[in-house]
């Protein structure tokens, strides 16, 4: 059994678009405080699943540029989301077997199927030194789709009087807010409409 000495928490609001374009740090008032762009890169992702026993418990196995990926939903929806984040294999096929019994190695892709192939074009940018905005356009059907995205990675403490979940929790509703003022303070570069996913819009292609 794996024991983490950290996790690795996810927070993200979906978005339709930006609404300024190019994103500035004075684009619109109240200006950000700062603002560095991190530049456009390629993400070549592959999705797996087992005839939809992941997604239907929220879990999203991936390879991301040739490296393995899991996120598991830890609560929100799909506007609103809040993840566990694993990038070692031997995290990911533990609780892979503990969430759903699936029990195959790294080798045979963990006993999954490809599920979805597409490529993004992403532009990034962290905003007040934290705060990672993203906007990416698929190499399907001109899609696009953002996020504004928190990550923090917990120590857990064996001498704290909190459980792991409860650790867990209290981060999660307190990056979950910090996302809502941010986006509602600079309301302006956010359009106004209603985000799809990358891979929901991938699957729902005619």
């Amino acid at each position: 059994m794996i024991s983490p000495k950290t996790l690795t928490l996810e927070v993200e609001r979906k978005f339709s678009r930006l609404a300024v374009q190019p994103l500035t740090r004075t684009g619109g008032y109240p200006a950000f405080r700062t603002l560095r762009y991190l530049g456009l890169q390629s993400i070549h992702d592959i999705y797996y699943d087992q005839n939809g026993q992941l997604s239907s418990k929220g879990i999203w196995i991936r390879r991301r540029n040739g490296h393995w990926e899991a996120k598991i939903k830890d609560g929100g929806d799909f506007q609103n989301s809040r993840f566990v984040e694993l990038r070692d294999s031997k995290e990911i096929s533990y609780h892979l077997k503990l969430l759903t019994g699936i029990k195959q190695p790294e080798c045979n892709n963990f006993g999954l199927q490809k599920l979805a192939i597409f490529t993004t074009s992403r532009r990034s940018w962290i905003a007040n030194e934290e705060f990672e905005i993203v906007q990416d356009i698929m190499d399907f059907d001109n899609h696009m789709v953002g996020e504004v995205e928190l990550k923090h990675t917990v120590a857990l403490n064996p001498e704290s009087h909190r459980t792991i979940e409860q650790e867990r929790e209290l981060k999660l509703n307190e990056m979950d807010l910090r996302i809502k003022d941010f986006m509602n303070h600079y309301a302006w570069a956010f359009h106004v409409g209603r985000p799809k996913g990358k891979l929901a819009a991938f699957l729902e292609r005619d």
